[in-house]
């Protein structure tokens, strides 16, 4: 058996984990290996030998490659490193890695999203969701946006529910607050906190994100200097989707109850 260091000389190799991931998502041939990745069938051999003596594929029944458990389990933790090598830039410049432990475990989940560096469409995208939100909308530190007050209420009003927590800091600029009041009265928060249609807590915590039930419309790190300059990753994947609903239920748990 190899130890760690040998293991992660076998998958440091491109060829070897480009077999990894097709054997894990169909069942094929060493020719049809092959002709996938444009190599020849003697280096499919090759490079499956290597992988079979490291424990991380085998032969089935029929003969065919397939991957152990254990490789199953090491290819998906491979593809968490992937995900942050591929943004790397973004990584070196945002403070990702205050994260809870078990989801950078899981940051691999997140390589169905796109990577955004467009304010301006980050905010009409949160506006549009808010707008198409049939189940409920999810707001972790997204700074108070004029414009998308009377879309929150409109959602409110068709009874979608709103979870949003933040840090103590966070407060309705000055310049807004005559909007916000046009949108939101003392009578109608009452009553949505009422009814359980609005909810607010309380947590520091280093992350940004907006979502509905089909869509996540910005997750987001702080910069290095702790500000948030809207650049992070969008979209509609579903196991992605499902790491950011699960992050922010997370950390809603720990959050404060407002009075």
């Amino acid at each position: 058996m190899p130890d760690f260091y040998d293991l992660m000389f076998e998958v440091s190799n491109e060829e070897r984990v480009r077999i990894l991931r097709v054997i894990k998502r169909k069942r094929t041939s060493f020719s049809g290996i092959a002709r996938e990745l444009d190599i020849t069938t003697q280096e499919v051999s090759r490079h499956f030998n290597r992988l079979m003596e490291a424990g991380l594929t085998t032969r089935d029944r029929e003969g065919h490659p397939s991957l152990t458990p254990f490789g199953n389990i090491l290819l998906r933790q491979l593809e968490a490193a992937r995900f942050t090598n591929d943004h790397r830039d973004y990584f070196v410049t945002h403070k990702a890695d205050l994260l809870p432990d078990m989801f950078i475990s899981r940051m691999g989940e997140l390589s169905g999203l796109r990577f955004r560096d467009d304010v301006m469409v980050t905010v009409s995208d949160i506006i549009r969701i808010i707008q198409e939100a049939e189940e409920y909308l999810l707001d972790i530190n997204v700074p108070y946006v004029a414009a998308a007050f009377p879309h929150i209420r409109d959602a409110y009003d068709r009874g979608i529910p709103g979870k949003f927590l933040h840090g103590v800091d966070l407060r309705i600029p000055e310049e807004m607050q005559g909007v916000r009041d046009d949108s939101f009265t003392d009578d109608f928060v009452r009553e949505v906190a009422r009814k359980g249609v609005y909810e607010e807590r309380y947590l520091e915590v280093d992350v940004m994100l907006y979502m509905n039930e089909k869509e996540v419309a910005i997750l987001c790190f702080p910069t290095l200097n702790n500000r948030y300059d809207f650049v992070g990753f969008t979209g509609k994947d579903p196991t992605a989707h499902a790491w950011c609903r699960d992050l922010f239920y997370h950390l809603w748990e720990k959050g404060s109850r407002i009075n």
